[in-house]
């Protein structure tokens, strides 16, 4: 489902296999804002009220069909950099799986990679000077789970090219 989801939101109006950019700048809906709310107070103690008052989110139509929910706190930042959170909505919580400074946006790959056995749709966050942070997320039988690429010049499988021959 987590996967279907993301890749039914990178398909609406995208014409390559690049995937579907966007910002995260939608208000935060009331249906979570109990459930975010609690979540700021554990996260961000010191300031919950006002990071509630700042909370962004990706739309309701990709949490909802069981998507992750992409959470932006646009204060305590550091120029664009923001606390971002990727989390899973419950009846009764929201469940924080990654927790990282980024930019507004962000692009998810409409290309699944098989990662250790399990395949992987590719969320691009941006941040400075064209940084980007690379994440999978993952579906697999202990539940969701995401990995953050330490990668620099990041490229999509289908963009990578061989390695130049070892010089020995």
């Amino acid at each position: 489902m987590f996967l279907a989801t993301a890749l039914s939101l990178t398909v609406m109006g995208v014409a390559s296999a690049q995937g579907a950019r966007f910002r995260i700048e939608d208000p935060l809906p009331d249906v979570l804002k109990g459930r975010v709310a609690a979540l700021m107070r554990s996260e961000r103690p010191r300031d919950a009220e006002a990071a509630l008052a700042a909370v962004r989110i990706k739309g309701d139509r990709f949490w909802r069909e069981g998507g992750p929910l992409l959470l932006r706190i646009e204060t305590g930042c550091h120029g664009d950099l923001c606390m971002v959170m990727i989390g899973k909505v419950t009846d009764q919580a929201i469940i924080p799986q990654l927790t990282l400074r980024a930019g507004p946006t962000v692009t998810v790959s409409d290309e699944l990679v098989e990662l250790w056995g399990i395949w992987s749709t590719r969320f691009i966050l941006e941040g400075h000077g064209g940084a980007k942070i690379d994440v999978w997320g993952r579906r697999g039988d202990q539940g969701d789970s995401w990995i953050a690429d330490a990668c620099g010049g990041c490229v999509s499988a289908s963009e990578a090219k061989p390695p130049p021959p070892s010089v020995k």
